[in-house]
């Protein structure tokens, strides 16, 4: 895990050499409880130099082993979408212990339903929210996206998300990575045992047909190092494949030509034509109203 949080750190840099104008509101506050650190229940928003209008928005969770992190940590993210015409937002949330499942994803609900309230008299449009997330922020915004239980919570309902972008975790069916022996000990240590708790954290356990549930990206990296740790691959097919099965649009993107640090890190980049190029396009699909599957997106915008 020392590997993956100092991958993550790094990518804290990189805004400061992006030279695009970019409008910023920092620290927003989107809820709280009392007791704890109030920055953890605030967001950021980024928007184009000049004010757009009805602009898709893209709310991006940070990640870091539920345990560290800062919605800081954005990379090239904000630079590329307000490029682009986006309103970009990135959150925090509660991390361990206090961010026990489910306040953290309760979190992101609150953080979803604020943008849903509020982005619009920033100039960003309301019925076009996306979701994206890193390593356990992408755990996050798949459980808020399958799980009907943290929206309704916040007043809103899965159908807010118009489609979700995963970068790269394994924590899909979290009862799964219990029965591994590689992982049993880390994922143990965050969501515990207890099976009813351990299938409430699972977005693969939520999926239903005809629940209104957004489409999917689902990008995975070679692991920590660049030695490809197979079940990468698979945690992140059998994802999709519960997803069509129900009648949802989900792809996969193999970028394990990149660790798990770098997938996060080179998003945002224009050369970047295997993930960024992609997402875009995926992106683009969903807002012209079509479903364009992976294998037959070209890799340049």
């Amino acid at each position: 895990m020392t590997i993956l949080l100092l991958a993550m750190l790094m990518t804290n840099s990189i805004l400061a050499d992006d030279p695009r104008p970019i409008s910023i509101e920092r620290n927003i506050r989107y809820g709280e409880v009392e007791g704890i650190d109030p920055l953890r229940f605030s967001l950021d928003v980024y928007s184009p130099g000049v004010k757009p209008e009805k602009a898709p928005v893209m709310l991006y969770v940070h990640g870091g082993g539920w345990k560290w992190g800062d919605k800081k940590a954005v990379g090239r993210k904000p630079g590329y979408f307000t490029d682009a015409g986006w309103i970009f937002v990135s959150t925090n949330y509660r991390l361990l212990p206090q961010g026990k499942h489910p306040h953290n994803v309760d979190d992101i609900a609150s953080a979803l339903a604020w943008v849903h309230d509020h982005i619009e008299k920033r100039g960003g449009d309301p019925d076009k929210i996306f979701i994206m997330g890193h390593s356990a922020g992408c755990h996050l915004v798949s459980l808020v996206a399958t799980s009907p239980k943290p929206l309704e919570k916040a007043g809103k309902s899965r159908k807010i998300i118009r489609g979700v972008i995963g970068l790269d975790c394994q924590a899909y069916d979290i009862s799964e990575l219990l029965q591994r022996q590689t992982t049993m000990k880390f994922y143990s240590g965050i969501f515990g045992s207890d099976p009813e708790g351990v299938r409430d954290a699972s977005p693969q356990l939520h999926i239903e047909r005809g629940q209104g549930i957004a489409p999917f990206l689902i990008c995975y990296s070679s692991g920590n190092t660049l030695r490809k740790n197979p079940w990468r691959r698979i945690t992140a097919e059998v994802f999709r494949d519960a997803l069509r099965a129900a009648d949802i649009q989900a792809d996969v993107v193999d970028a394990s030509d990149r660790t798990h640090g770098q997938i996060n890190q080179r998003f945002g980049d224009p050369a970047d034509e295997k993930v960024t190029g992609k997402a875009m396009e995926f992106l683009r699909g969903i807002l012209e109203k079509r479903a364009t599957p992976a294998a037959q997106i070209p890799g340049s915008l």
